[in-house]
C-alpha cells in the first residue's frame, strides 16, 4: 500500500454547556467503539466547509450554525497520515437520527462527562489540548 493522507472535518456541536459526541458503530472499518464528534473525509476538490454541512446532515439530521475553525491535528499511523479540522458550530435544530452504519449511540456532554469517554485520537487531543484549559 502506497502512504497517503486523509483531511477530515468535524464538528463541536453546542448546546448551552454540553457538546455532541457519537459512537463509531462497530460495522465502521475506522476506530469502532470510540466516541467522536459527527464529520468525515473532505473528498477531492470539495471545500472544507461544504464536507462538514454534508457529514453533519448525513450523520445526525441536525441544523447547525458553522462558525469557524478551532483546532486542528494530525496523526501518522503505518502509511496513513490523518488531518483533522474542527469547527465551532451551534446546535439550531432538530432531531438527531443517526446512521446505523457510522455512529451506534450519540450523548450531549459536558467536559467532565467527557474525560470518561474511550476517545477516538483526535477528540482525545481535543479535550486535553482545548477543552480542558
Amino acid at each position: 500500500m502506497e502512504p497517503f493522507q486523509k483531511v477530515a472535518v468535524h464538528a463541536y456541536i453546542k448546546r448551552g454547556s454540553n457538546f455532541l459526541v457519537t459512537l463509531r458503530s462497530n460495522m465502521n472499518d475506522y476506530k469502532p467503539g470510540e466516541w467522536d464528534f459527527p464529520g468525515g473525509t473532505v473528498e477531492f476538490s470539495e471545500e472544507p466547509i461544504d464536507a462538514l454541512e454534508r457529514e453533519i446532515l448525513e450523520e445526525t439530521q441536525l441544523e447547525v450554525d458553522i462558525f469557524k475553525p478551532i483546532y486542528i491535528c494530525s496523526q501518522t499511523q503505518d502509511k496513513r497520515h490523518q488531518f483533522w479540522i474542527i469547527y465551532e458550530c451551534e446546535y439550531k435544530k432538530g432531531n438527531i437520527q443517526l446512521n446505523p452504519e457510522e455512529h451506534s449511540k450519540y450523548v450531549w456532554v459536558d467536559k467532565n462527562d467527557a474525560k470518561k469517554l474511550k476517545k477516538i485520537f483526535f477528540l482525545d487531543n481535543f479535550y486535553n489540548n482545548y477543552l480542558s484549559k
